[in-house]
Formats: structure tokens, C-alpha cells, sequence
């Protein structure tokens, strides 16, 4: 299981933003800043864009220029490629014009930063959140742009895949839009399985952000998948003392203690994470652990809830057809594992379009 993304803060007081600022807070770490990525990386290219789409424009506010800097962003000779497993800096962004949406919002930052106006990352969270690509769950937390103006703040959303809205917002500083990224470069890494790599940007990420769960989290997938199986209880078992009854970090536990034959102890991790989860994939986890025991209506229950917040996950309707056709309920389990069929072609389909 891996968790992508999230944050910890919630105003901008004490927060750090720019690049000389962050070098000192990296250096309190004792990580060297050669070896840690910046994700607001400027280029005199970049610069020089800037200058040029707000002189041809020729907004004064704050505001006005951001959105100048925004629409000229999509114009047709800008030319940007999204990219969902490509995390890049702001110069590298800009001069492969490529990205996922991290970059491509890191980017718009660093330009509004070009522009002399101070913006910065948010973290949001939408639902539903929760993908799954192989045996790999990947928790979303989306990014957008921020800038902090007279009234309120005005949001800047890069997003190109979705039209969910979100329902939580997080004020990100550099430091940990740093540890985010090097989390989304861990994350690439695993999919590509270089786990030496992925083990190398979660020692980053934690490091800079020791009390954020989720790093943790994904620290413990990166180093099981790298053979430490200790070190990777050992990772779990901090994500549960910054966050406690974190359901990630006991379903990725559980998980680990399946693999080591501590069946007992799986079932108990795989229990406490249910009752707070809202990831459908532990849900279903536990729901066969019910089949299996031949408690049926409990099994039920937790299929319920998969199925209310993610009716369209193909796993959650082969999940409730394995049930029906253990209580002997033929049709509807033809039923349900017709429509787990049809949900996945249309999701082949979205995806090949």
C-alpha cells in the first residue's frame, strides 16, 4: 500500500517559503541541500517568460498577474504534456514542458514567485481517494497553487483528470513540498520496482518531515519491498506513534504479518484498521477474512461501506459476488460479478482514450 502526497500545515505564519530559507532549514536536518531536491527550482528561462507574458499583458495586482501567468500556461505555444508518474522540478518542468500535477503546479509557483508574488502549494483531499494498480494502493492527495490575498485565499487548480471536488485544504511551506516530493519520486521508483531508490527519497522525506504518517507509511512499503522486513514493522510502528490506529499503517502491518505466518496477529491489524478505513481494498481485506470464517452478515457490513463511497470499483461488486455465491445466491452473484465486468471495460476504455 502506498500513500501519495499530503500535508501537515494550516497557515502561513512561521512557514517556510523561498530558496535561501529553505537551504537553512534543510541544513537543521543535517541533509546536505546538494542531494535534496528543490521543487521550486527557478531558471533565468523561466524568468524571462514571465517577464515577457506580463509585459505583453500588462496587469498590475497581484491577482490580475497570477491569472495572466495561468491562461498563458495553456496557451497553445507553451505546449504542456501532463504526465501522471512524472514529478519534476519547476526548471526541469519548464524545460521538458512536461509533468504530473505536482510539477506542473510547483511551476505555476515558482512563476508567480518570478512575478515577486508569494504562492504556495496546498494539499487537498477529494473523494474518493483511493486507486489501486496492481497489488499497489495508491492514497491521492491532490496539490494545488495558493496565494494569500487581501480577503481571502484564491486557489489555482492544475488538475486535469479529475472533476471531484475537494473538501480539505493544507497550506504546504518548501520544506514539506520537498518531502512530497521526494514521496512522489519514491513512489515512481517502487512502480518501476528500483526499491533501493524508493528507500532512498523516503530517508529524504522522513527526514524532513519526521511527523508525517504518511511518509512513514510509505517508508515501511519501500523497505519490506527492499527485504528489510524488520525495518519495515519498525516504519509502521512510527506511523502509529505519530498517528495512532493510522488504518494504513495496520493494513500494510497486517499484511507483512501474513507474509511471516503471524496469522493472529494479521487479523488483528486488519480488525482495528477496518473500523476507521474508509479504503475499500482494506474493507474487502477483511470482508473475505469473514467469509472465510463463515460469518456472512459481518462480511456484508463491510462491503457496505466499500461499496457506499466507491460504487465503481470493480473489486468491490467481485467481493460482494463472492458472498452471494457463498450463501448459495446464484444470480446475484452473477449479477454482481456482470457489473465488476462492465465497470472494468469501461475503465479500460477511459484509460486507452
Amino acid at each position: 500500500m502506498f500513500a501519495v502526497g499530503g500535508c501537515v500545515h494550516a497557515g502561513t505564519s512561521d512557514l517556510v517559503f523561498g530558496p535561501e530559507e529553505w537551504s537553512r532549514e534543510i541544513k537543521k536536518t543535517d541533509l546536505d541541500p546538494s542531494v535534496v531536491q528543490y521543487p521550486f527550482e527557478s531558471s533565468p528561462e523561466i524568468e524571462a517568460w514571465v517577464a515577457k507574458v506580463l509585459k505583453r499583458h500588462g496587469h498590475d495586482s497581484e491577482g490580475s498577474r497570477l491569472d495572466v501567468i495561468q491562461s498563458a500556461m495553456f496557451e497553445d505555444d507553451f505546449d504542456f504534456t501532463y504526465e501522471d508518474g512524472t514529478t519534476l522540478t519547476a526548471s526541469e518542468a519548464f524545460e521538458l514542458r512536461r509533468g504530473n500535477c505536482m510539477s506542473f503546479t510547483a511551476l505555476f509557483v515558482t512563476m508567480a514567485r518570478a512575478a515577486g508574488i508569494e504562492a504556495f502549494l496546498l494539499a487537498v483531499r477529494r473523494t474518493p481517494g483511493v486507486d489501486k494498480e496492481g497489488d499497489l494502493v495508491v492514497l491521492n492527495h491532490h496539490v494545488v497553487a495558493g496565494y494569500r490575498g487581501p480577503r481571502k485565499v484564491t486557489i489555482y487548480d492544475f488538475n486535469v483528470t479529475s472533476s471531484e471536488t475537494f473538501n480539505q485544504r493544507f497550506v504546504v511551506d518548501d520544506v514539506m513540498a520537498t518531502a512530497m516530493y521526494h514521496n512522489n519520486l519514491a513512489g515512481e521508483a517502487i512502480r518501476k520496482d528500483d526499491f533501493d531508490s524508493a528507500v532512498w527519497h523516503l530517508e529524504i522525506t522522513t527526514r524532513l518531515v519526521p511527523d508525517w504518517t504518511h511518509g512513514w507509511v510509505n517508508y515501511g512499503v519501500a523497505r519490506f519491498r527492499n527485504g528489510d522486513v524488520d525495518g519495515a514493522l519498525a516504519c509502521y510502528e512510527r506511523a502509529l506513534q505519530v498517528k495512532p490506529n493510522n488504518p494504513s499503517a495496520l493494513t500494510n502491518m497486517a499484511f507483512v504479518y501474513r507474509e511471516l505466518g503471524r496469522y493472529q496477529e494479521a487479523e488483528t491489524a486488519l480488525r482495528a484498521a477496518a473500523h476507521t478505513s474508509v479504503n475499500p481494498y482494506t474493507l474487502i481485506a477483511i470482508a473475505d477474512s469473514e467469509m472465510i470464517r463463515g460469518n456472512y452478515e459481518e462480511a456484508a457490513s463491510y462491503l457496505r461501506r466499500a461499496r457506499w463511497s466507491y460504487r465503481s470499483e470493480p473489486e468491490v461488486w467481485e467481493a460482494m459476488s463472492r458472498l452471494a455465491s457463498l450463501r448459495g445466491e446464484s444470480r446475484k452473484a452473477e449479477r454482481h460479478a456482470s457489473h465488476a465486468d462492465k465497470l472494468r471495460r469501461e475503465t479500460d476504455l477511459a484509460e486507452r482514450e
